[in-house]
């Protein structure tokens, strides 16, 4: 019998766009997908409008989304994304930890939200886990 941690280990790569203006951040969401070994990058964008149109032209499958970027903040480029014939699931990770953020992220569509001032690993990994975890079974290689 496979555990959760079995399954959660042996899906396939998934294809992922981390979107946050500050650089500091883009090495730490990128070092933080690294150590969970699921994950391949497949861009970065520094704004919302950038975002928006990865996500158009390279269809991740995940996107980490910071809320404050410039051209166009994060929980409206969420809301256009979402709005794609088979969207990616986004996440968004904000400094913002308050309940009119969350519920904005969730109107937006967000698929789950974490906060810059925690422990961001440990928040992103229990969101994987309910995302990519037990259960899930890998869409085959194309």
């Amino acid at each position: 019998m496979k555990t959760a941690h079995t399954d959660y280990h042996n899906i396939r790569a998934v294809r992922t766009l981390i979107a946050d203006d500050s650089p500091f951040m883009l090495k730490a969401l990128s070092k933080i997908l690294a150590l969970e070994g699921i994950f391949t990058l497949v861009a970065t964008a520094t704004d919302g409008s950038q975002a928006v149109r990865h996500a158009l032209t390279i269809k991740p499958e995940l996107i980490l989304m910071d809320v404050h970027m410039p051209h166009l903040n994060g929980i409206e480029a969420t809301r256009y994304i979402k709005q794609f014939r088979n969207p990616p699931l986004v996440i968004i990770v904000s400094s913002d930890d308050t309940p009119d953020s969350r519920a904005l992220a969730k109107r937006a569509g967000a698929d789950g939200f974490v906060t810059k001032s925690g422990d961001i690993h440990a928040q992103l990994k229990t969101i994987f886990r309910k995302l990519f975890g037990a259960g899930h079974e890998p869409d085959p290689v194309q």
